[in-house]
């Protein structure tokens, strides 16, 4: 009968072994610190995007709440696709540096810089400040097709566009004053210009009357 002997493991055996364990409790380690890292930085960016950051997206108003912002013309021509009397609205020759915005939501609109004298008794202007605040779509109340415009964020009526305005659109947007609120630019910026010209300048009509 054979007797086995439990030899001692060599010496080699026994270093390879302990590397092992070392590589493995290194790899470990190296995990768990990543493993906070990340969880560190989710709980930052959550605390860099919290809610109150963000901008609260629209709240439509109601039936009732338009009817007591808005006077009845600037009511049935946002809700009711109405169009206001030629000449005789707030901004059809209003000549004023600004922008104007949606009388319902108070979005950005137009710039005054793209307003022009079209003639017809409305406000009108060969483009939007941005493509993406207005919307359209086909009107087909008259004899002939028209596109209606209105605002993208509330889908109040504006008026309509025509493709026979000036250079560089080839537009006519053609709105409704009561569709449109008005807010003039800010002139501080003027007054701080003028305030900081030297005291030896003198201006071209000062210079024509001392002449």
């Amino acid at each position: 009968m054979k007797t086995r002997l439990n030899l001692p493991l060599s010496a080699t055996a026994c270093l390879a072994g302990i590397v092992s364990l070392a590589g493995m409790l290194f790899v470990s380690t190296l995990t768990i610190a990543h493993a906070d890292d990340t969880s560190v930085s989710s709980t930052a960016d959550a605390r860099d995007k919290s809610p109150t950051d963000a901008e609260p997206a629209y709240q439509p108003k109601s039936k009732l709440e338009l009817r007591r912002s808005l006077n009845r013309m600037q009511y049935d021509v946002t809700q009711n696709e109405a169009t206001e009397p030629a000449f005789r609205n707030k901004y059809w020759d209003n000549k004023k540096e600004g922008t104007y915005h949606c009388i319902v939501c108070e979005q950005e609109l137009f710039d005054s810089k793209t307003k022009f004298k079209s003639g017809t008794g409305w406000p009108s202007f060969y483009q939007p400040k941005d493509e993406k605040v207005v919307g359209f779509r086909n009107d087909w109340r008259l004899i002939y097709t028209r596109v209606e415009v209105h605002c993208s964020r509330c889908g109040a009526h504006l008026g309509h566009v025509f493709d026979d305005g000036p250079e560089p659109t080839g537009k006519r947007y053609c709105m409704n004053s009561a569709s449109l609120n008005f807010v003039e630019a800010d002139k501080s910026a003027e007054n701080n210009s003028s305030k900081n010209k030297p005291t030896g300048t003198i201006s071209a009509a000062q210079d024509a009357k001392q002449d």
